[in-house]
């Protein structure tokens, strides 16, 4: 599946058990959707540095309706928060930056996750055509490949 965000910093390549974790989190993510749904899309900046620690996230699932294709903020699992945090902060501890984007793509038939060691900036209030519009606008920006999707 192709790259949702248009960050052009070094990909991260997850361990074994790092992968585990993001497929436990696709999953989770996949058994809490609503009915109907179509891709959930998840884009998170995480930074373990003095200077920008913590974690944003914007979600948002994409629901065939009978109306058509809406989006709607999606809420993540509580039991998948410590996994999702825990994952978050190792990839960023371990990120020369310390400080990562990953983004995560779930549709019905699997998923994808993309790692890259950057700067963050929505955590540092930064809401730019890079960073939060792609999510935000995600429907509108891939109708065509959505409504394919849906069938």
């Amino acid at each position: 599946m192709p790259s949702h965000h248009g960050d052009s910093s070094a990909p991260v390549e997850l361990t074994a058990e790092q992968a585990a974790a993001a497929a436990r989190i696709a999953s989770g993510y996949a058994a809490a959707a609503p009915q109907g749904w179509l891709r959930i899309v998840s884009r998170t900046e995480a930074a373990t540095s003095n200077e920008s620690a913590g974690h944003v996230r914007v979600q948002v699932v994409v629901v065939e309706t009978a109306d058509g294709l809406v989006q709607e903020y999606y809420s993540a699992p509580r039991e998948l928060f410590f996994v999702v945090v825990d994952l978050l902060d190792e990839l960023a501890a371990a990120s020369p930056t310390q400080m990562i984007t990953f983004v995560l793509v779930i549709d019905r038939d699997g998923y994808s996750v993309s790692v890259t060691s950057n700067e963050v900036r929505v955590l540092d209030g930064m809401r730019d055509e890079a960073t939060w519009k792609p999510i935000h606008q995600y429907l509108e920006r891939n109708r065509e490949e959505l409504e394919r999707l849906a069938g």
